[in-house]
């Protein structure tokens, strides 16, 4: 199985963490990241990011914010010119008073709109940033569900008791191809996944054969778009020793050329 591919492509371990796979997938996630280091360490990592994600909306203003501002307002003045009026009650005092008494509020009032005008853009800035995260996130899961169908696909392959997985390595052609065939032995349909193949050039196809009694039989062309889709294949007849996969004229051929021999497993 090649790990590093399953965690970067297959987007199961994002649904595993988002909690969006059925029971059984959920079990098939758990079972391979007790035998993969490498996947558990990648799912710890995504559920930190999520947590971290998730903290974003517990942010509140910052405690100190409106004793900033109103530490900046000054009412000393008016407070002590009230104070040494206090003893006085002529017609002419009430009426200064008064007068500085609007002042005042007016000032609280402006002081008042200063602070709401201050959160409304400390707010405005969070929520854009919210905003900015949940798109990001929004466009994961996207990504995530336009490639569910196969990654279900595939790892309800790997789970059905009927197929045997043949693992398909690569040549000297090309050492690092690996290809994965599920053979189901209740009806003897065959489908493959590509892991590694360079695309065909033009005019070139792939051609997937078995290995039996009778040599080499025509099991089917790939695919030309064959990334990540689930290809289905001819039905296996007799009882192959091996599959291999050619790189043909497009259509295929009667025969594999040997030159262009990509991948090859034995059953």
């Amino acid at each position: 199985m090649n790990i590093q591919e399953y965690i970067e492509t297959s987007g199961l371990l994002e649904e595993y963490v988002l909690g969006t796979l059925s029971e059984t997938e959920r079990q098939g996630v758990e079972c391979l990241a007790k035998t993969y280091p490498e996947i558990k360490e990648e799912i710890d990592v995504l559920q930190l990011s999520l947590g971290k994600y998730a903290k974003i909306y517990e942010k509140q203003p910052p405690a100190d914010l409106k004793e900033q501002i109103f530490g900046q307002m000054t009412f000393a003045d008016e407070n002590d010119e009230l104070g040494e009026n206090e003893s006085v009650f002529t017609e002419e005092t009430e009426q200064i008073d008064e007068a500085k008494v609007l002042p005042m509020w007016s000032k609280i009032s402006l002081a008042a709109s200063v602070v709401l005008v201050a959160l409304s853009g400390w707010l405005y800035n969070q929520n854009k940033n919210l905003e900015s995260t949940e798109a990001d996130l929004i466009s994961r899961i996207e990504t995530l569900e336009a490639s569910g169908s196969k990654t279900g696909e595939l790892l309800a392959s790997f789970q059905n008791p009927a197929n045997k997985v043949v693992k398909l390595s690569g040549t000297e052609k090309k050492p690092d191809a690996a290809v994965t065939v599920f053979w189901n032995q209740e009806d003897n349909s065959v489908e493959l996944a590509v892991n590694n193949l360079p695309k065909a050039e033009e005019g070139k196809q792939y051609q997937l054969w078995i290995i039996g009694e009778n040599g080499p039989e025509d099991m089917g062309m790939l695919d030309n778009d064959f990334e990540d889709k689930l290809l289905s294949m001819k039905s296996v007849s007799g009882k192959p020793s091996a599959f291999a996969i050619t790189l043909e004229k497009e259509g295929g051929v009667p025969s594999p050329t040997l030159e262009e021999l990509y991948v090859i497993g034995n059953v």
